[in-house]
């Protein structure tokens, strides 16, 4: 699936999800595309203007580089 069709798929939804679950959504969403082998960088890129979107990759990639610093101090 390419990213311009998920992003038109979010655009479509979002007004549809409440304000308060748009960022547990995009962090879903998120999850669901980086599992996928989507690149964070492309995502941002993709959803280029999305404030939970981008919010949600930057958290992401805030997180596996923590967690990759606790699992070089660990080796």
């Amino acid at each position: 699936m390419s990213l311009d069709l998920v992003t038109e798929v979010w655009d479509v939804l979002r007004s549809h999800i409440d304000f308060n679950e748009r960022s547990d959504a995009a962090d879903t969403l998120v999850n669901f595309l980086i599992d996928n082998n989507y690149e964070a960088e492309d995502i941002k890129d993709a959803f280029r203007g999305d404030k939970e979107i981008i919010t949600a990759v930057k958290d992401y990639m805030s997180q596996h580089r923590s967690e990759e610093h606790t699992s070089e101090l660990q080796s």
